[in-house]
């Protein structure tokens, strides 16, 4: 009977550990987004899974999509504002297909 409990403790810290790190591997820049699924996808098939963006840039050129954004970390403002810590989740498109992700902390513009 002992030795039934260490064999199903032992298999189950397995596989916990194991889904962990497949999570992990999926969601590399941010818990809430996977980025293996947004690398090569259109923006539609992004909206349709993780909602509207919350800021985009357009290429005033030719009006295609270059950069869009979602906000996971609201502003805190303080008494003595000294710098933004939002946190944006920045993709970058060419073409109409996601080819980049990353973590912005600050103001969106730069």
């Amino acid at each position: 009977m002992k030795k039934k409990i260490i064999i199903t403790s032992i298999i189950t810290i397995i596989i916990l550990v194991l889904a962990i790190g497949i999570y992990w591997y999926c969601h590399l820049t941010h818990y809430k987004f996977n980025d293996r699924f947004i690398i090569g996808s259109s923006a539609e098939e992004i909206v349709d899974k993780y909602g509207g963006f919350s800021k985009q840039w357009v290429d005033d050129k030719t009006g295609e999509l270059t950069r869009a954004f979602y906000m996971i970390r609201e502003n805190t403002p303080e008494l003595i504002m000294s710098y933004d810590n939002s946190l944006w989740y920045e993709i970058y498109f060419e073409n109409g297909i996601a080819v980049k992700v990353n973590l912005l902390e600050g103001w969106y513009g730069g």
